[in-house]
This record gives C-alpha cells, sequence and structure tokens, in this order.
C-alpha cells in the first residue's frame, strides 16, 4: 500500500445544472417583473397597498431560486438546490395570482384568464408543500432519513397525487372567476371527492413527518448535520416568533393600525432559504453560535438603551419642570447619560449572552487570557512546556501533543522533539 493520497476535487455544474439554474432564475424575475407592471398599471392595486405585498414576494421568490442555484452550482444534483430552484418560479406563479386578481381581467382573454387561475389555484398546495414540506423532510443531506421512510412517504405522494387531481376535475366554478374548471368530470370528480378533501389533512402529515425526519436526524447526525439543523431551525424560530407575535399584536390592538411583527415574520421567510443555503454549502457553518449571541446581545442592549433613555428623560422632565418648559434639555441630556453607558452595557450583557450561547469561544478567551497571563512571568522551560501541553489539552482535547523545540545547534533547521 503507497502512501499517496489522492486528491478528489469538488464536482463541476454541467450543461444541465447550468440551463437549470438560468431557467430557475430567470422564470422567477420575469414573472415577478410581470405581476409589479400589472399592479403599477392599476391604480386600485397600488391605492390597497399591495406593492408592498408585491415586493416582498418578489424577493422571496427571487431569493429562493437564487440560492438554490447557488446550491445546484457548488454542489449539483442535491435534491435541496433544485427543490429550491423549483420552488422559486412556482411560488412566484401562485403569488402573483394572489396579489393580481382582477387586475388580469382586463389583461387576459377570458378564457386564458380562467385556466391561469385554476391552474395556479390548483398549483397552491404543492408550492406550500415544497416550502413547509418537502425540503426540511430531505434536509439536509437530500435523502430521507433511511429506507423505512420511503413507504410513508410513497403513500403520501400517491395520495396527493390523487386529490390534486380530483381537485383539478371538480365541475364547481374557480373561486373569483365565473367558469368551471376547463378538464371538469363530474363522474370521477364524485368518485375522488374524499382525496380532494383531504388534500389539507396530507399537507398535516408531510409536515409532522418533515419535523420527525429532522428530529431524528439531530439525533443520529453527527456534529456537522447538528450545526446545519440548527442553521434551518433557526429561521424557523424566526417565522414561529413573527406568527406568535402578529396574532398576539392583532389581538390585543384595536385601531387597527399596521401590524408592526409581520416584519419579523418576514424576516423569519427571507431567513430560511439563507440558512438551507449556509447549511448545504457548509459556508460560515460554525459561526451560528456566535451570530445568535450577536442577535441576542445587541437586542438585549438595545432594549436596555432604550429604555434607560426613557426613564432619563421622564426623570428629567419632572426635575426641570420648574424651570423650564421645553423638554430639549431632558432629550439631550438622556442621549448623553444613554451614549455614556453604552459600551459598559454592551460589554456586560455581551459577556453574559456568551456564557449561554456561545459557550466555545467565550471559554477558548478565557483559556487564552488565563495561559496569557500565566505565561508573563514564566523563564523555565520545562515549566513552560508543562504549561502549553496542559492548555492545549484542556481547550482542544487531542488524542496526542508533540512540542517541537529548535536545536541548541547552529543549524537550526534540525527539530527536536520532547
Amino acid at each position: 500500500m503507497t502512501r499517496s493520497q489522492t486528491t478528489i476535487s469538488p464536482a463541476r455544474p454541467g450543461v444541465l445544472s447550468i440551463v437549470m439554474i438560468v431557467t430557475s432564475i430567470g422564470v422567477t424575475v420575469a414573472i415577478s417583473l410581470a405581476m409589479d407592471v400589472i399592479l403599477l398599471r392599476d391604480a386600485n392595486a397600488v391605492a390597497a397597498l399591495t406593492i408592498v405585498p408585491a415586493i416582498l414576494f418578489n424577493v422571496t421568490v427571487i431569493l429562493q431560486a437564487g440560492v438554490g442555484g447557488i446550491i445546484e452550482w457548488r454542489r449539483p444534483g442535491h435534491a435541496i438546490g433544485r427543490l429550491l430552484m423549483l420552488s422559486g418560479p412556482v411560488y412566484a406563479l401562485v403569488s402573483a395570482a394572489w396579489l393580481t386578481g382582477d387586475s388580469l381581467e382586463s389583461v387576459l382573454d377570458a378564457r386564458l384568464y380562467a385556466i391561469f387561475f385554476w391552474s395556479t389555484s390548483i398549483l397552491s398546495w404543492p408550492s406550500v408543500a415544497l416550502i413547509v414540506g418537502w425540503i426540511p423532510l430531505l434536509f439536509p443531506t437530500g435523502a430521507l432519513p433511511g429506507p423505512r421512510w420511503r413507504i410513508p412517504v410513497g403513500i403520501l405522494v400517491i395520495l396527493s397525487g390523487i386529490g390534486l387531481a380530483a381537485l383539478a376535475i371538480r365541475p364547481m366554478s374557480i373561486p373569483g372567476v365565473n367558469q368551471a374548471s376547463p378538464i371538469a368530470n363530474e363522474r370521477w370528480a364524485a368518485l375522488l371527492q374524499a382525496f380532494g378533501d383531504a388534500i389539507p389533512l396530507e399537507l398535516l402529515a408531510l409536515i409532522v413527518l418533515a419535523i420527525a425526519a429532522l428530529i431524528t436526524r439531530y439525533r443520529r447526525g453527527d456534529r456537522v448535520e447538528r450545526l446545519q439543523i440548527r442553521w434551518f431551525g433557526a429561521a424557523v424560530s424566526v417565522c414561529a416568533i413573527g406568527i406568535a407575535g402578529t396574532v398576539v399584536q392583532f389581538a390585543v390592538q384595536a385601531d387597527g393600525g399596521p401590524l408592526f411583527m409581520t416584519l419579523v415574520l418576514y424576516a423569519g421567510i427571507l431567513a430560511i432559504p439563507i440558512a438551507v443555503g449556509i447549511a448545504v454549502t457548509r459556508y460560515r457553518l460554525y459561526e451560528l453560535d456566535r451570530l445568535i449571541s450577536r442577535t441576542i446581545g445587541w437586542a438585549l442592549v438595545t432594549a436596555v438603551l432604550v429604555a434607560l433613555f426613557a426613564a432619563a428623560v421622564l426623570a428629567l422632565q419632572t426635575l426641570l419642570a420648574e424651570y423650564t418648559q421645553g423638554q430639549t434639555l431632558a432629550i439631550a441630556a438622556s442621549t448623553l447619560v444613554a451614549f455614556a453607558a453604552f459600551q459598559p452595557v454592551r460589554r456586560r450583557v455581551q459577556n453574559a449572552v456568551d456564557r449561554r450561547f456561545d459557550r466555545a469561544r467565550y471559554d477558548g478567551e478565557r483559556t487564552a487570557a488565563a495561559y496569557a497571563e500565566r505565561m508573563r512571568d514564566q523563564v523555565d522551560l520545562t515549566d513552560l512546556e508543562a504549561d502549553i501541553a496542559g492548555t492545549i489539552s484542556a481547550a482542544l482535547r487531542p488524542t496526542s501533543i508533540g512540542i517541537w523545540l529548535r536545536a541548541p545547534s547552529r543549524d537550526a533547521r534540525t527539530p527536536t522533539t520532547s
């Protein structure tokens, strides 16, 4: 057996991968731009503030297609990348139908208008299933967790296919369009009625199966796979916080004003494809703990400074009410107080957060600081060698340690091992 080592170069994207990337991004951008043009032509849609969700939908679908293209370029043939490339144009088409509404009626022929809304109403179910079901189910490897998962997944695929076919051939009118399905069949629709009604339950079963797959992978996976799942879980957690906050704000807000928590929800939606791309390509995979620590740290620092500023303004206004009627002096003094407290508050809060969410980095910095303090007055070579070996063993836990020292001879190229 030779000691030669073969270097395996990463797979390069072929012609098929390049065509898929260009097609996915191009179709997604084209649909998004067409939807924007149609909305801008309709003054009622603009007045109804449809442009804002349209922009958010545009960014979401283009991001999905773009991240899918990056994954396909870096790891050709990966199922997650191809599912994202598929979800971009499909979700763009469905969102265009949701947002344009009656605006398309004056643009398209009546028959084409009916077919468009019929097809997008059918595609709405698989477009949602791609994002909330199939991508988490195959994440992060692009394959099922094991051979036994093929049976429930196959059953769901068959039932979902039959259910979509049942929806397609129903003779009832399409919602929002006064025409029936172009391929309606009353006989088969009656036979497949139960399958069409069960599509929401099938989607729920797919989500449950995807959650079970992620839990199984996390329990069985190595450190890399667990980090990948944690990236995905962090993005989903932001969405969950946004949904919960939006529901609470909607319940307690009586004036019907804007729901600011929806911004958190949209941030989570945009973070999901980014987290998937980082996890699959393993780009800066190990920086999740630091990212979470910095996010929580800055959020807490902001909250503390805002509370300090508000308390200082109220206190100074109360104290200075007898001497001045304006608020300028109180606001200026409160700003100086908050500015002076920024660095101390940031250090204390970040250290506290690092101890909880970025423990490895926190312990590493403490170990390095303690080692530097001990080595400041260390002059004995034997004690120095033992201290280095002990510090490395405590911090990295290697299986063996070798320390190389320069030989005392004139030939500095000859090392010795201690």
